[in-house]
């Protein structure tokens, strides 16, 4: 299973209008988890499907907002990568 950041969603924007949005572009996705602050993470079947949804939302304009839909990262990879930059 492959997890993707979607950020920039509208205010009004929940669980059941972004799996519409996914539907739509005929993408399957299993779980969605819209969280406040205009973002959630989508999970997808396969990787094939989350690089589809990549192609096809980053930078759609949905309800008036320009998506961004990329690769989800841990919070605690992130904090990593950070620290070995940091450390060179």
């Amino acid at each position: 299973m492959s997890k993707l950041y979607v950020g920039n969603l509208p205010s009004d924007c929940n669980e059941s209008t972004l799996r519409q949005l996914f539907q739509e572009h005929s993408l399957a996705c299993t779980t969605i988890l819209v969280k406040r602050g205009g973002y959630a993470f989508v999970d997808c079947a396969d990787q094939s499907t989350a690089d589809r949804a990549i192609d096809k939302l980053n930078g759609y304009t949905y309800l008036g907002s320009s998506l961004v839909v990329e690769p989800s990262v841990a919070s605690s990879a992130k904090k990593r990568s950070r620290v070995s930059r940091a450390s060179r």
